[in-house]
């Protein structure tokens, strides 16, 4: 499909394809979860875990985001295009050059001598993804987002073939490793093959681009620090087996809401680009949308915490019950880290990145004093809880920013929550309840698909019930009325 010239219809198709994308990756990244999560042990998850955190730490530093820099331009030279793939490479050989420096400390700091394969990999791999074809870029530059989809999709399917196939071989660790290094070396191929751009060797203007994202990389260390840092001290403090437990069920916990939340926001920077310059206009519609936003979350998080022993049984197998703990509290952080984003959005509207980055600090800081008083108590428990609070710290003090700075009124805002909040909570207790009654249907998943139904119709004739009796205003329910009015009177004509 060629470009359009209509900059809100590029946004729009660009919004749908990466949303499109993401979700096919993840629904294949699960599938591969459920296969491998079957044939491995925890620990086997544990090892590699180790080494991506190894790797993420090492990219984030040295993540000088020449991409960005080609994405921000109106219009790019050759030299510019050609300096961002060197740049890139040069990226690469310092990321696999680092982690093998790295890879003594590695092992002493996780007590882990299987980290060695890992590591040795994985260095190779980074050096090599690094000669991506830069064509990819200038395809999305260009609003083809198709090559996007088409490599990633190829990607990952070659990955899950690949993990799958090895996993029935090896049974251990190594066989995600392989995984991983397929989905390292063959979108590289398909860059060269799907795009027709060879770029050269050229440092002309990379002190030019340097110049442009060298703050970016310092946000990202911020960024990957608070959001990983808890994984950092996981596999420290825990065995190899129980890091294992600790990351999956933090990546199965925060699933649900991880692929839907994002999903909803992407439209909304756009939009209220759009309303700039009207203060009321712009802050209703962020109140409105932390309403939507929150009516979807919220039951969705619940109600994953509620099934979150049955889901981690029926997905993931009977081996990985210790991981129901963090699966529940995970799918409560994902919500709680989810429910002021619309405030955010409005913070990058108005440029506050000062202010962004005090509320990752601050966020940050509240973790490691929960962590401090709680990991010695409750061990792993200790760090999911700390990560718990945190995110409710920082949902509140983005509310606290936007209020000072945006005169977004907070109260208008946590009103929002009430209503949702409210209906999720009985509905979650009515799924507990239903869950906890002697088993109707002899299946475990139709039994658990009856409670999951159960819980989806009551939400929603309480959040009807509940919109109908305090006036009925604008949020999620009004916008679906207005869309069902208009698709009667439409049947109608």
């Amino acid at each position: 499909m060629a470009p359009s010239n209509n900059p809100k219809t590029n946004l729009i198709r660009g919004a749908a394809w990466t949303v499109g994308t993401r979700w096919l990756i993840k629904g294949l990244g699960f599938i591969n979860t459920v296969i491998m999560a079957r044939l491995l042990m925890p620990e086997d998850y544990g090892i590699v875990a180790m080494g991506m955190l190894v790797v993420g730490l090492i990219q984030t530093f040295l993540d000088f985001g020449p991409s960005v820099a080609l994405l921000r331009k109106a219009e790019v030279t050759r030299d510019e295009i050609d300096s961002a793939w060197t740049l890139g490479i040069l990226q690469g050989l310092g990321a696999g050059l680092m982690l093998l420096l790295a890879l003594p400390l590695a092992l002493e700091y996780f007590n882990e001598p299987r980290l060695t394969f890992v590591l040795l990999a994985l260095s190779a791999s980074v050096i090599f993804i690094s000669f991506s074809n830069i064509g990819q870029v200038l395809a999305r530059k260009a609003f083809i987002y198709t090559l996007d989809f088409k490599i990633s999709t190829a990607t990952k399917i070659a990955s899950v073939v690949t993990t799958v196939i090895a996993g029935m071989i090896l049974r251990d660790y190594r066989a995600l490793v392989i995984g991983i290094i397929a989905g390292y070396t063959v979108p590289v191929f398909l860059s060269y093959w799907w795009h027709p751009y060879r770029p050269r060797w050229n440092t002309s203007k990379i002190g030019e681009i340097w110049a442009i994202t060298k703050w970016l990389m310092v946000a990202r260390v911020g960024q990957f620090i608070l959001h990983k840092g808890d994984e950092l001290a996981a596999g420290r403090i825990g065995t190899t087996a129980q890091f294992g437990l600790y990351n999956v069920g933090s990546d199965f916990g925060q699933m649900p809401v991880g692929e839907i939340g994002p999903a909803m926001l992407k439209a909304l920077l756009p939009v209220l680009s759009s309303l700039e310059g009207n203060i009321e206009r712009t802050n209703q519609a962020v109140i409105k949308t932390i309403a939507a936003v929150n009516t979807v979350i919220w039951p969705i998080g619940l109600g994953f915490m509620a099934i979150a022993a049955q889901a981690t049984h029926i997905a993931l197998g009977s081996k990985w019950m210790d991981a129901v703990p963090f699966v529940s509290l995970f799918a409560l952080a994902s919500v709680l880290q989810t429910m002021t984003s619309p405030a955010n959005t409005l913070l990058i509207l108005h440029g506050h990145t000062r202010s962004q980055s005090q509320i990752i600090w601050i966020e940050f800081a509240s973790f490691v004093l929960a962590a401090i008083a709680l990991v010695p108590g409750f061990h792993l428990i200790g760090l999911a809880l700390a990560r718990t609070i945190s995110s409710v710290v920082s949902s509140l003090v983005t509310l606290l920013y936007t209020q000072k700075i945006c005169q977004l009124r907070m109260s208008a805002a946590l009103k929002t929550v009430v209503r949702p909040l409210a209906g999720a909570t009985l509905m979650y207790g009515l799924v507990n309840y239903i869950i906890s009654l002697p088993a109707i249907i002899a299946s475990p998943a139709l039994s658990l698909a009856a409670a999951i139904l159960s819980g989806a119709v009551f939400f929603m004739l309480w959040s009807l019930a509940s919109w109908h009796l305090i006036g009925r205003p604008e949020g999620l329910e009004s916008t679906i009325m207005d869309k069902l009015t208009q698709w009667r009177m439409s049947r109608c004509h």
